[in-house]
């Protein structure tokens, strides 16, 4: 790879390191020493990224960064041996494969367009990427992606566009959220009553908007396993992403309207969830 963020970011890093402990007294033994936690380590890595990329981006920088991506990657930016990953951002979501270790991602946040680079966060990813050449199994790709997860920072190479076929969606995660799905779908008061979108939040919290069978809309928030919050939705409060699909948990299939499709969604172990309504028109 010609150019690296990481690589630039480290130097700096163990350059500020050294200054900073040879202006340090020597610890006492009262003193102890604890290890960052995974949120210290991203906060502190994704902080690093950023200035990085430098300031806002004008036009020219931001079109550089609109629209799809399609990143991979082998080995983690440590030169911990992860194992392959792939990554896919959309334009409202995010999804981030590591084979034999599961999903992840979610709905995206606004994009920040920087001089020298695109950041988003996803769910519980922090997804950049650069306008820098990258090797990958012998192809040069116009694009350096860096993926932020759980502490951990991986490095790959992307390139604009996606490949066709099935896309990710809020319901990629499906397995996840059935927790905070199953709480929230407890309070829905007419029934049969449809998920139209889901994402984790904060560690310990779920957002679910509900459709009732009157046609009602409303957000719950689970917190610890408990609803903090569950209030009415406007017609025209709408995430991006929503409705497509809905979910209807249970075993009784849904009756398939003009343009809709539905389809059985499994858990992991092949346990049945529900369905997925999807558009197909």
């Amino acid at each position: 790879m010609r150019t690296s963020i990481r690589g630039a970011l480290v130097g700096l890093v163990l350059g500020a390191a050294a200054l900073s402990a040879c202006q340090r007294q020597a610890p006492t033994s009262d003193e102890t020493t604890q290890n960052p936690t995974n949120a210290e380590r991203e906060a502190e890595i994704a902080a690093e990224t950023l200035a990085a990329l430098g300031g806002p981006a004008n036009a020219e920088q931001r079109a550089l960064y609109e629209g799809e991506f399609q990143a991979s990657g082998g080995i983690d930016s440590l030169g911990s041996a992860e194992g392959a990953w792939e990554l896919t951002l959309l334009e409202d979501y995010a999804q981030f494969d590591r084979p034999g270790l599961g999903e992840d991602g979610g709905p995206t946040a606004q994009r920040d367009f920087r001089e020298r680079g695109m950041r988003v966060v996803a769910g519980s990813l922090t997804i950049t990427i650069s306008h820098q050449p990258c090797q990958a199994s012998g192809v040069e790709l116009p694009y350096t992606a860096h993926v932020l997860f759980e502490g951990v920072p991986y490095q790959g190479c992307a390139r604009r566009g996606v490949a066709e076929g099935e896309r990710a969606t809020w319901a990629s995660v499906l397995p996840e959220l059935m927790p905070g799905i199953g709480v929230c779908m407890e309070r829905a008061t007419s029934r049969p009553a449809r998920v139209t979108f889901a994402s984790n939040l904060d560690e310990g919290e779920v957002l679910v908007r509900i459709r009732q069978a009157n046609g009602s809309r409303h957000e719950c928030i689970v917190t610890n396993g408990a609803i903090s919050v569950y209030e009415p939705l406007s017609d025209d409060d709408r995430r991006s992403g929503e409705g497509e699909p809905e979910f209807q948990p249970g075993g009784a299939r849904p009756s398939a309207r003009n343009c809709r499709s539905v389809e059985p969604v499994a858990d992991r172990s092949g346990a049945q969830l529900g369905w997925l309504i999807r558009n197909s028109c």
